[in-house]
């Protein structure tokens, strides 16, 4: 196969359309260019167009992976989740995540940590957490480290008390049912029994 032409796309930034005089156009990004060498009259075997093809199909998951984690934070697994549903192949997706997690811009760590923080300032307890930051494919060990590091900052008793002031606001501690809603409430956002009654009672004593 031989480059009759290459054609330079502004409206995609360092993408080149290449021609070949069997009929055949691809767009590449200048990397894949550079990489293999293409220019007009070049020819290329079969093996290397294969190879080419190859190349730029990893080159776009990495592309397209650095796009997602510039816009929000994802863990190992949510991010090739998302790769997987884009329809890329998962031996390509598994390098890109691979490089963006030696490089930084992936890590679990730091991804369970601010999603814990998150999830509990919006009320979740640390069941409604362990199960998120699960669905999320982080670690057990992970899980522990964010919600010990949780709980240097408050207790979950503390989390719902301040919640109880925030959001019922009319509260009536003495009311039984009002007691039994509030119960079934925080049961639903994950927070233990023994941490919802001990909230419950020290609350009547503020």
């Amino acid at each position: 196969m031989k480059i009759i032409k290459l054609e330079k796309i502004y409206s995609k930034k360092e993408t080149f359309k290449v021609f070949f005089d069997n009929g055949e156009n691809i767009l590449l990004p200048a990397d894949i260019i550079v990489k293999f060498g293409l220019n007009t009259g070049v020819e290329i075997t079969d093996e290397t167009y294969k190879e080419v093809l190859a190349a730029d199909k990893a080159y776009r998951v990495i592309f397209d992976a650095l796009l997602l984690v510039s816009k929000r934070s994802y863990s190992v697994k949510s991010l090739s989740d998302k790769l997987l549903f884009k329809g890329y192949e998962p031996g390509n997706i598994k390098s890109a995540v691979s490089r963006l997690t030696e490089l930084g811009y992936v890590n679990d760590e730091k991804f369970a940590l601010a999603y814990a923080k998150y999830l509990s300032e919006k009320g979740k307890g640390e069941y409604a957490l362990k199960q998120a930051l699960e669905e999320k494919g982080i670690s057990r060990d992970l899980i522990n480290k964010a919600l010990d590091s949780l709980k240097t900052e408050a207790e979950p008793f503390e989390q719902i008390i301040e919640t109880i002031k925030r959001k019922f606001k009319d509260f009536n501690p003495k009311d039984k049912n009002e007691v039994r809603r509030a119960a079934a409430f925080f049961l639903r956002r994950g927070f233990a029994s023994e941490d919802i009654s001990k909230a419950l009672r020290l609350y009547k004593e503020i």
